[in-house]
């Protein structure tokens, strides 16, 4: 679509990243010439990391009010 290419990925890795037919996959660079495959958006993943990191700060309150 657009100017993105289309790769297939061998079975096996598809199942280790949990990726189906028609997926995106979120491609960074780790260092000149590597790159981090991930089917977990990076904006997704700060915005998970970042409510992991509330909930442990006010897990007390969230299961008071969760009463």
């Amino acid at each position: 679509q657009g100017g993105s290419v289309v790769a297939t990925l061998p079975a096996e890795v598809a199942r280790h990243l949990s990726v189906a037919p028609g997926q995106v996959l979120h491609w960074r660079e780790a260092a000149p010439g590597s790159y981090l495959v991930s089917a977990i958006d990076p904006g997704q993943l700060a915005a998970l990391e970042a409510m992991e990191e509330s909930i442990g700060v006010y897990r007390e309150i969230f299961a008071a009010l969760s009463r």
